[in-house]
């Protein structure tokens, strides 16, 4: 018998590979004879390159100095493979600027944090001959339309007094009046194939925009929001003035706090991240010969079904007709998505415990080889 597991990590506890080998703990204890395969999977959030690096592609891991999203120097990482024998660069934000890089999302993080970061990993990637660049976003603390990542490409923002604004701040917290050297950027990556995987479906600015959308999770006001909404909606009409191309309708430009929509600006394509790591490991592959997958997230709920990996992977099974069953530290009281695919879910806590508690990585994987173990029980009744 064999069983995959594709299990999405359950943030601020475990990695995917965490999740996976719990699993495949409780699977063993259960038959010691069963071919356990751990296929970690990822969206296009943070995590997503701990995925790719252990399903083991040949890919040489780039260390690089920059800065991260407060400006603070950092050391980061970005992979280099091969795509039809040219280089291909993979690139998580969530490495450089992610919001787990703050202690504590404030105000203030929120109004200085910059993605300039991203933009100097992209150039590094593009100067080492890369002729397609994957990037991963999600876990991002970032909402400054990813502008400070144009800037690092070489756009230039200028003030009302045709002043050149500095790189060491958030340029949707100032005043920029105007911008140039926007379409010889777009020139210079018109050779190169972007492609923004996300999990997410939201507009640059408006009511379904980065700001307003993942607001709460990075600290921002109501009236920075406000501010910053206003501001990307500007520079979506010097976009359109300028390049002839209308951001404000392109589905996933929110993603990251809008570097989706400005890697889209020049030239970037938004793709599922689900479907480009799943081709990256391999899963359908690895899924065909399966009896059993089992998947999750720290979280099952209404934004499951929404691109999300643990849905995705349901999606997959149940088209080869694979028996499929998903596990989540918190379960969502109506996860009806799951049921009409006949997929059932099951939370791995064993009694009421802190939220605190429940995260210890230690508590949560003996919670997860206990729960797999009797469900192992279970299925083969």
């Amino acid at each position: 018998m064999k069983v995959v597991v594709a299990s999405d990590s359950f943030k601020g506890s475990m990695s995917s590979f965490e999740v996976g080998q719990a699993v495949k703990k409780g699977i063993l204890q259960f038959d010691p004879d069963v071919d356990v395969d751990i296929a970690g999977i990822a969206d296009g959030g943070d995590g997503s390159m701990d995925v790719i690096r252990h399903a083991g592609l040949d890919a040489e891991e780039i260390k690089f100095k920059t800065t991260d999203l407060m400006g603070w120097p950092l050391d980061s990482v970005y992979l280099m493979t091969k795509y039809k024998k040219a280089p291909m660069a993979i690139i998580e934000t969530a490495n450089t600027v992610g919001i787990n890089l703050i202690y504590k999302p404030t105000s203030t993080t929120f109004e200085e944090a910059t993605s300039f970061g991203v933009g100097t990993q992209i150039r590094d990637a593009i100067k080492k001959g890369a002729k397609r660049v994957i990037v991963l976003t999600g876990g991002t603390g970032v909402s400054d339309g990813g502008l400070g990542m144009l800037q690092a490409l070489g756009v230039n923002f200028f003030d009302q007094n045709n002043h050149i604004l500095g790189r060491d701040q958030n340029l949707l917290n100032t005043d920029f009046q105007r911008i140039d050297s926007l379409g010889d950027v777009v020139s210079q990556f018109s050779h190169i194939d972007i492609m923004i995987a996300t999990d997410v479906d939201n507009h640059y600015a408006g009511i379904n925009g980065a700001q307003g959308v993942f607001r709460p999770q990075k600290g921002g006001t109501p009236e920075q929001i406000k501010k910053f909404d206003q501001k990307m909606q500007y520079f979506q009409e010097i976009v359109d003035n300028e390049l002839d191309f209308n951001l404000s309708v392109v589905d996933g430009a929110g993603a990251a706090g809008g570097i989706g929509g400005a890697l889209a600006v020049i030239g970037g394509r938004v793709v599922s991240g689900f479907d480009v790591i799943a081709r990256l490991i391999n899963l359908r592959q690895r899924m065909e010969s399966a009896d059993l997958v089992i998947t999750g997230e720290g979280r099952l709920d209404f934004q499951s079904h929404h691109g999300k990996a643990p849905y995705r992977v349901a999606e997959v099974a149940r088209e080869m007709d694979i028996p499929v069953f998903a596990i989540g530290g918190q379960i969502d009281a109506s996860l009806h998505h799951f049921e009409k695919m006949d997929v059932p879910f099951f939370s791995i806590q064993r009694g009421p415990i802190s939220r605190k508690q429940a995260m210890n990585p230690k508590t949560a994987l003996g919670n997860i080889t206990c729960l797999i173990r009797n469900l192992m029980r279970l299925w083969k009744m």
